[in-house]
């Protein structure tokens, strides 16, 4: 992997890997449950995916001996690369708030002595507040849409106290040129110094397996769901290898793109999947409505030809291949459910707490959600997207205006 932009949801990887990303998720399941029969391999982790933000990237310019900070930006074809304040103005002058919370990077994160190039998201710097929230002593910062609170009773509330930033880093790089580094997911970060000035978090979850295990009741519920993906996937898989490929060819108007962004229209609107067969009836119409609308938008015959060819095509893929599509909806509703049943269990072992700021006061949510990783490579999102994704268009952002997270 060469860098960590955005990672993908457990149930997307059969859209976008077909067969292929369907026996990798059942890999990933596999290795949830042994973290839960205290049978985890080293090979394999999970860390919370903490609410951050920006993104931030820090450490040892390659080929310098520079210290330098940036966003997601430090990968453009112009990269935004800041080694000094005058180069946090000149990149990011345009968002004033976020080249304040840069020039705090770039004073205080070089206290760390961090070797090498580091990955991770900001989690406050002058805007973290004391407050008392259900009768509990806190010192709470909310960067995107979750407000995190470490209270007083924690060890390490003192520390967040004093410090001018908290950052949780998540990913390692290496390589000699900025824009060939490879990134292995996970972060020690007992290697770094300590600095009064920054909080450092860990991403990684601690000790699970021991205190947390699953009851015979969920392990039989998981048996269930796997039964059924393997199932779906085998009337599935050679539909799957058909919408990846289309999804890859970034064709909007094919049955794979369509697919994948009809499911994320449920997560954009709260709404659980219904029956396969009654997704099938509305992932038909919503198709035929979209290319529709895109042959509406020509105006020469030969154009609109084109469009409704691949309408005809379309509408001619979902009857032919209704079987398959009906089997697709089934695995992917049940890999969500296996997913969020391990993301249950992970959320009873979080330190601190989280919280959605609302008209009313603080109302208590889980974390955004977790990742886990294989061999330091490759890496899936474990979120609960029905309520984090409704959350995250709802709440209130802490963001200055003029700055969008990174």
């Amino acid at each position: 992997m060469s860098k960590n932009t955005h990672l993908e949801h457990l149930e997307d990887s059969i859209l976008l890997d077909g067969e292929q990303g369907a026996r990798d998720a059942f890999m990933f399941l596999d290795e949830l449950a042994k973290v839960f029969t205290g049978a985890q391999k080293n090979n394999f982790k999970i860390t919370t995916k903490w609410d951050g933000a920006p993104a931030v990237f820090c450490g040892i310019y390659p080929g310098t001996k520079k210290f330098f900070v940036g966003t997601k930006s430090v990968f453009n074809v112009n990269a935004k690369i800041n080694f000094t304040e005058e180069d946090v103005d000149y990149n990011h002058g345009s968002s004033p708030g976020l080249a304040v919370k840069l020039k705090d990077c770039l004073k205080y994160l070089p206290e760390l002595g961090i070797t090498g190039v580091a990955q991770g998201d900001l989690l406050f710097t002058d805007d973290k507040q004391e407050k008392v929230i259900n009768g509990t002593q806190c010192i709470i910062f909310q960067p995107n849409t979750i407000t995190y609170c470490i209270p007083q009773e924690d060890e390490l509330y003192t520390k967040a106290a004093k410090a001018k930033v908290g950052v949780v880093f998540h990913t390692s790089y290496s390589g000699n040129d900025i824009g060939s580094m490879n990134a292995s997911f996970g972060y020690d970060v007992s290697k770094l110094n300590d600095s009064k000035n920054v909080l450092v978090l860990s991403a990684e979850t601690g000790q699970l397996g021991k205190d947390v295990l699953l009851t015979p009741v969920e392990k039989n519920n998981l048996d269930k769901l796997k039964s059924t993906s393997k199932s779906s996937l085998s009337n599935a898989s050679k539909f799957l290898d058909t919408v990846a490929e289309q999804i890859a060819s970034k064709d909007q108007l094919v049955i794979g793109t369509r697919l994948k962004i009809f499911f994320n229209k449920y997560v954009r609107e709260g709404k659980k999947l219904p029956s396969d067969k009654v997704f099938v009836k509305e992932f038909q119409e919503y198709f035929q409505t979209e290319v529709q609308k895109a042959a509406d938008k020509l105006k020469t015959p030969k154009g609109k030809a084109q469009k409704l060819n691949k309408l005809y095509a379309g509408l001619d893929t979902i009857k032919d291949k209704e079987k398959a599509l009906k089997s697709t909806v089934n695995l992917y509703s049940a890999l969500q459910s296996a997913k969020e049943l391990f993301i249950r269990k992970l959320e009873t072992g979080e330190r601190f707490g989280t919280y959605l700021r609302t008209e009313n006061g603080y109302k208590i949510t889980a974390p955004e959600g977790y990742v886990a990783i294989q061999e330091g490579s490759n890496a899936v999102k474990l979120v609960d997207r029905l309520s984090f994704s409704v959350a995250n268009f709802n709440v209130e952002k802490n963001w200055v205006n003029g700055d969008t997270p990174q």
